[in-house]
């Protein structure tokens, strides 16, 4: 979503009763957003390359990775905070049409990169009948890479959102209550995941009903958008407070479980774990806090920051590529064999400066991509100077 940069001051807030058909939408950007963007992508980045080091997921890593595994949840919550802050005073003209867009920007990158993926996992080296079966379980599945789940269940968001805008308009007055029933919903089902209450289930991770709760939560926070930024900027630092708790919470439930209650590291710190519904949350409006703060001083350093999120989407499906490559040369020349017979803190603190190289290298790939034919394709984003 791009957006107005206008002071916080002078919007308005979201109206109790249905818009009239005749309102005007919403401001096209948002600022703020740009930030929150950005800042996922690096917590993205951030917990694959945590994940993968050498020696696995062990206490060292592990802790930092019960936070940064929110990164899918803040990128679900985002999703429906845009879609519904761009249609919440009024519906597409045609849903076939607002279908269409979507799911162009969306399956186009998804398609060429799964098969990216898959040419990178020497998948091809199989036969070819099995190779093109595999290849196609895993356009149905998101599996052709660890990441590309997100853009199975993004075209699941949009294939719903009629129904999540007019459940929104349904409820207008009791969106507390809703937000409530979300929470407990997903608390319950990131609870049922973790304790293997649904026989047979394997992972969710592709499938919609796993973030349902996030979504809502996503769509309630963008209905009321401009009450929420006002209370947060008067609020920044008790925002922040709450975030520092809340991520403090997690690392001692990652803790206890891991040290305590005898789970693996691996386990104890994996993205369904419930406590990481409360991380989520806050992290997200702590990432807000970050954009409305920084909006409501002036936004130095606007064009940056607004080219790194139109970026952003480019830099998530490329960079782990980019680590794939970095770990094939580790592996090569000795460096994982060193690594593995140093401390855990070490390695995780070496790989954590590894975070904004990638970053910048992909960063500085999408930039070059924006400009070409293949833009769509490859970033989800059409060339610059063209519209969908």
């Amino acid at each position: 979503m791009s957006g107005s940069s206008r002071p916080l001051a002078g919007l308005r807030t979201a109206p109790d009763a249905e818009p009239a058909a005749q309102a005007p939408a919403p401001p096209s950007h948002l600022d703020p957003v740009d930030v929150v963007r950005v800042l996922t992508v690096a917590l993205v980045i951030a917990v694959h390359v945590l994940a993968q080091q050498p020696g696995g997921v062990t206490l060292s890593n592990g802790a930092p990775l019960i936070v940064l595994h929110v990164s899918r949840e803040v990128f679900f919550l985002l999703t429906a905070f845009v879609l519904v802050y761009s249609y919440r005073d009024r519906a597409p003209s045609s849903w076939w049409a607002f279908w269409r867009k979507r799911y162009l920007l969306v399956f186009a990158p998804y398609l060429v990169w799964s098969a990216v993926y898959f040419l990178a996992g020497g998948e091809p080296l199989r036969p070819a009948g099995r190779a093109l079966a595999g290849f196609g379980r895993d356009l149905l599945t998101g599996a052709a890479h660890y990441h590309l789940y997100f853009l199975l269940v993004t075209m699941q968001v949009y294939l719903v959102f009629p129904l999540l805008r007019r459940l929104l308009t349904a409820t207008r007055g009791r969106h507390g209550w809703l937000l409530a029933g979300a929470a407990v919903y997903q608390v319950g089902c990131y609870t049922a995941v973790q304790r293997g209450w649904v026989p047979g289930l394997g992972d969710p991770s592709a499938y919609l009903p796993s973030y349902l709760g996030f979504v809502v939560a996503g769509g309630v926070a963008a209905w009321h958008a401009e009450t929420l930024m006002r209370w947060t900027l008067q609020r920044v630092r008790w925002v922040f407070a709450g975030c520092a708790l809340a991520v403090a919470v997690g690392v001692a439930v990652f803790f206890v479980q891991a040290s305590a209650l005898g789970q693996p590291p691996v386990v104890a710190s994996a993205v369904f774990q419930p406590v990481v519904v409360v991380e989520s949350v806050a992290v997200a409006w702590a990432f807000l806090a970050c954009g409305v703060a920084w909006q409501h001083r002036r936004a130095p350093g606007r064009r940056l920051v607004r080219s790194a999120s139109d970026g952003s989407f480019g830099v998530y499906l490329a960079h782990p590529l980019l680590l794939q490559g970095l770990l094939a040369v580790c592996a090569a020349t000795g460096l994982t064999a060193v690594a593995q017979r140093q401390p855990g803190p070490l390695v995780t603190a070496v790989a954590m400066t590894v975070v904004p190289l990638i970053y910048l290298a992909c960063w500085s790939a999408v930039a070059v991509a924006l400009r070409t034919p293949l833009s769509l394709a490859l970033t989800g984003r059409p060339r610059r100077g063209t519209r969908v």
